[in-house]
């Protein structure tokens, strides 16, 4: 007698296509509304990004739809072809220096024309990929430590080449990564003791950075993990009035257009803080713009929309038809919890400043697209997915 619980979807989820549109034209009204101000003294067109950033979401819509309904996940579970992705992407960040695009004294783009790349968005999943084809590949040895070690070298080599330029692109990378080893493989206690130890060395940068002379730049490496902006800015984390002019500016500015929003918010296109007081509003800190706008209330709406897409994701990955697709399913929705955990702490100051945008909202082109194609991969694993019993 067949099993209704090991029948398969025909269909994409459509509850998760329906969060990530909305989300995404959220995101367009939003970048609107924190950008016109800064694109009218900038370009001299108050519609200037706002217009990118539909076509830009547009584009990724259309690329979603294609990944969803055109490509077979399964094609990646290739171990050859995720390495030969994941070893492209690598390359790519690896060459920054040599042919990336310098802006605000970070060099994570690369220039091809009208065109902006940022290769760490590429390695973000192809780490994804290969982590999970090797899983697959070696399933047999999961409780081994040689196993976990090869894991945890796949996760490092982009985790580290990214954190030479953005260290919250490395995050996203090692937590997706370490995410996926933590579902597959039944030795708990392994991440709990590096839970511990990535305690105990925010704990030591805090140390440092109260510490070290502010004036004397850090060396060796040291100084490649935590130069001296970086110390500066675990330092202003604690008390941002200390450097108000400094790294102080950006979280005080933020924490006022969040507080001055209030519990419903000044009304959109509303905001004060927008007008030249917070940089570059529709970027990272675009989730302040929100709190002033919206109020708590829309920035809890916002965030229940987080929750029913990573929760919808999740349910994919429990029914994934295969252990890859499985795998691949959570790395992906690991992503998009990560980026959102930062970029709200960053915003409320309960995390040091960095560069990490509201995934799906935050301006930018290549973020958008290549989020939107995984998402499109995601939704590719949903069509195969089985299929739940009401009641089971």
């Amino acid at each position: 007698m067949r099993d209704d619980n090991n029948k398969k979807n025909t269909q994409m989820d459509m509850v998760l296509v329906t969060i990530i549109i909305g989300i995404v034209t959220f995101g367009v009204l939003m970048v609107y509304s924190a950008s016109n101000y800064y694109a009218l003294v900038t370009f001299g067109d108050s519609f200037d990004l706002v217009k990118k950033q539909g076509l830009y979401a547009c584009v990724g819509i259309c690329v979603m739809f294609f990944v969803a309904t055109r490509i077979d996940y399964k094609m990646f579970n290739n171990f050859n072809l995720a390495l030969t992705i994941y070893i492209g992407a690598n390359l790519l960040v690896a060459s920054l220096p040599l042919i990336g695009h310098e802006s605000k004294g970070a060099t994570r783009w690369i220039r091809i024309g009208p065109l902006s790349l940022q290769p760490s968005e590429f390695a973000k999943i192809a780490t994804i990929l290969l982590l999970s084809a090797f899983i697959v590949r070696y399933r047999n040895k999961l409780s081994h430590m040689a196993f976990l070690a090869c894991c945890g070298v796949i996760i490092i080599i982009p985790g580290g080449l990214v954190l030479l330029e953005n260290m919250s692109s490395a995050i996203v990378i090692m937590s997706a990564g370490i995410l996926i080893m933590f579902v597959s493989t039944p030795q708990v206690w392994y991440y709990v003791a590096g839970a511990g130890a990535a305690v105990a060395g925010a704990f030591y940068a805090l140390f440092l950075a109260n510490t070290l002379d502010p004036t004397v730049e850090t060396t060796g490496l040291l100084g490649i993990v935590l130069p001296q902006y970086r110390l500066d800015r675990f330092r202003v984390w604690l008390d941002p009035w200390i450097d108000p002019r400094g790294d102080g500016y950006q979280p005080i500015q933020s924490l006022y257009a969040i507080g001055s929003g209030g519990l419903f918010g000044q009304g959109y296109g509303s905001s004060i803080q927008k007008q030249g007081f917070l940089p570059e509003p529709h970027n990272d800190i675009i989730f302040s713009v929100i709190c002033e706008e919206l109020g708590l209330v829309g920035a809890c709406i916002v965030l229940l929309a987080y929750g029913i897409l990573i929760f919808r994701g999740l349910s994919i990955a429990i029914r994934a038809e295969d252990l890859f697709g499985s795998l691949v399913a959570t790395g992906l929705v690991g992503l998009v919890a990560v980026q959102v955990i930062i970029n709200v702490a960053v915003n409320t100051n309960t995390f040091p400043t960095t560069g990490m945008q509201l995934p799906l909202v935050s301006y930018g082109g290549t973020a958008l697209v290549v989020l939107l194609a995984s998402l499109g991969l995601l939704l590719n694993i949903s069509r195969s997915a089985k299929i739940q019993r009401a009641g089971k």
